[in-house]
């Protein structure tokens, strides 16, 4: 372990040294050396704020920031099975990981920052459910490490909490002529995230679906084809036999023609 401490740190590109961290990562987690894992985790975590905000490709400047949203999306996968160490404390690589982002410095003009927020909410919703959709053989995740436990399900709660607000406060920035268009394209992603991974029955989360449907058409930017196959796949979702808050969801889900 020692060696892969020295090595990746010589390595010139930095996207390189995040991605073997990563797989470093995920080798230990197999092979159940879970101190090794979470030591190349977190070192993947305190190098993020190092990345700079343009590199060379091909000769060409190139903004790092889609890079570095796949990335996080790709880390963020990872986490799932990845369970808590007793001494760092409740859903602490999480934590590590929003305080860096939180603190990064992102371009105005682009929203990596929101979609790598909404990729751990993605994370968060599947760590709420009671049997987690993916294990590491012979390593116990945090929904066999506390089976359900409901301080832990409101930790994640409260996390979630944040980065929703956090978006939705993002989202209300996007005011300018210039920028409805984006703001139309992420309150869409938005809903579509909250559709696969969320509780889209009546209540506030519900309500929150509905408003960002609205939203994602208000100034007439809304991707009308994908609004479209949006809402058919909702009603089909309907008419299955567990279906029906997909089904009242779709029906308060306007559809504006452009003329």
């Amino acid at each position: 372990m020692v060696t892969y401490f020295i090595t990746i740190p010589s390595i010139n590109n930095i996207f390189s040294q995040l991605n073997l961290y990563l797989v470093s990562g995920q080798v230990a987690l197999v092979n159940g050396a879970l101190t090794q894992g979470d030591a190349f985790l977190k070192a993947a975590i305190g190098l993020l704020p190092e990345v700079p905000r343009t590199i060379q490709v091909d000769g060409k400047v190139r903004s790092t920031e889609p890079l570095l949203a796949e990335y996080i999306n790709n880390f963020v996968s990872n986490l799932l099975v990845v369970p808590d160490n007793p001494d760092q404390g409740v859903l602490y690589l999480i934590r590590g990981l929003l305080n860096v982002l939180q603190n990064y410095t992102w371009e105005d003009n682009s929203d990596a920052k929101v979609r790598s927020y909404l990729s751990v909410t993605c994370l968060l919703s599947a760590m709420s459910q009671e049997n987690y959709l993916y294990h590491v053989n012979k390593v116990d995740s945090n929904d066999r490490l506390y089976g359900s436990d409901p301080k832990f399900l409101n930790e994640v709660q409260q996390i979630a909490n944040t980065l929703i607000t956090e978006i939705l406060e993002q989202l209300k920035h996007l005011q300018q002529q210039e920028a409805l268009r984006r703001q139309s394209a992420l309150a869409l992603e938005f809903f579509t995230k909250m559709v696969v991974h969320g509780d889209v029955g009546p209540g506030k989360m519900g309500s929150l679906a509905v408003n960002l449907w609205n939203l994602a058409q208000k100034h007439g930017y809304g991707d009308t084809k994908v609004m479209v196959r949006t809402l058919e796949h909702l009603k089909k979702r309907g008419t299955q036999q567990d279906g029906k808050e997909y089904a009242e969801l779709a029906a308060k889900l306007p559809l504006q023609s452009r003329t």
